[in-house]
């Protein structure tokens, strides 16, 4: 926020005050004053806002004109830094850490995630930043903690939609690692008639694919039927 943007808001409020000074008296005086300086407390937290956002817009603006490999993330690092503690500093970390996974930069990408995590625990976005932390260390090989945070996504986050798709990338992981039983476990769970459909069909094609490869999984019902056919 400028300081002559700031200094029009406090003369707004002594204009107010001047207009009011003979009610700012006796046993109103307290609520009064509580009221003024909550007004200008708020005024001056939705203008840092709107400020922040603005700075993030420009930046991301600037960077979807450029190539994908020359976007330079530490920009929106620059926004989060210029504008710590915001909600606009918090996005704009994690509009950093989507830039470097897409680079293929995931040790960096889940740095910031984890960052955005640690100084973003109400945030709805949340989830999100988790599944996406999980995605990098996928990334990077490292199957055993991926799959702790895919399962945490999904616990944390149970019925949504980035629960549902960890459950996914968790199934796939079990598969690669020959986990057949614990990723049809994890499909039975995503075949539910509760599951949107867009999970769901998935989960049943891997479902299927899955058995075909391992028919010793298959239920004793399901079993029956294929033999008959």
């Amino acid at each position: 926020m400028s300081s002559e943007t700031e200094s029009t808001g406090m003369i707004d409020l002594l204009a107010w005050y001047e207009t009011n000074k003979q009610k700012v008296a006796g046993a109103g005086v307290v609520l009064l004053v509580v009221g003024f300086v909550g007004y200008f407390a708020n005024w001056k937290t939705t203008q840092t806002e709107l400020n922040a956002s603005n700075d993030l817009f420009q930046v991301r603006l600037a960077m979807g004109k450029e190539e994908a490999d020359i976007a330079d993330p530490t920009k929106l690092l620059k926004v989060a830094s210029d504008h710590s503690g915001t909600a606009a500093s918090g996005r704009a970390v994690l509009f950093a850490a989507s830039a470097y996974f897409e680079k293929g930069q995931y040790d960096e990408a889940l740095k910031q995630f984890e960052a955005f995590l640690a100084g973003n625990g109400d945030s709805p976005l949340r989830g999100t930043a988790m599944y996406c932390a999980a995605a990098c260390k996928d990334a990077l090989g490292q199957t055993t903690e991926a799959i702790d945070g895919y399962r945490r996504v999904a616990s944390s986050f149970a019925n949504s939609y980035v629960a549902f798709q960890a459950k996914l990338a968790m199934g796939g992981l079990y598969e690669s690692q020959g986990e057949a039983s614990q990723a049809l476990a994890v499909y039975d769970e995503l075949s539910h008639t509760t599951v949107p459909v867009t999970y769901s069909s998935e989960a049943g094609s891997r479902r299927e694919s899955l058995l075909k490869k391992h028919p010793e999984l298959a239920p004793a019902e399901e079993a029956v039927v294929e033999s008959a056919e």
